[in-house]
């Protein structure tokens, strides 16, 4: 559970930070509106595998309800709001970057015997 949490946070703040440089260059470049409809959701890199990432993130959570399952609920949920919603890049960045904290959320409540046997 633990992987999968890691790999949902880090998919999601690899997101925003793709939707904040899209942002930044897009308004470097003075594009016309237009061109703001064309990016984001479907047409981003990975966007697919990381929506299939949070689904089976979110459901697996749920089924197992393993210790901090519910963060990690609620960062898919958030991520999977971003996907579904008309958003702007900068609102979809910070949904995002919630995302990936609330999926990360669980490893601070680790126990240091975790890491000990793991390790």
């Amino acid at each position: 559970m633990r992987v999968l949490s890691i790999l949902c946070g880090l998919s999601f703040a690899v997101t925003a930070g793709y939707l904040l440089a899209l942002s930044l260059i897009l308004s470097l470049a003075e594009l016309p509106p237009q061109t703001l409809a064309l990016t984001g959701r479907g047409f981003a890199p990975l966007s697919w595998p990381m929506l299939a990432l949070a689904l089976l993130g979110g459901a697996t959570a749920l089924r197992s309800r393993c210790e901090g399952w519910v963060p990690l609920v609620i960062g898919c949920g958030l991520f999977l709001l971003w996907q579904l919603l008309p958003t702007g890049l900068n609102l979809g960045a910070l949904l995002c970057i919630a995302a990936a904290g609330f999926a990360l959320l669980p490893l601070i409540h680790t126990p240091s015997s975790y890491w000990r046997v793991a390790g």
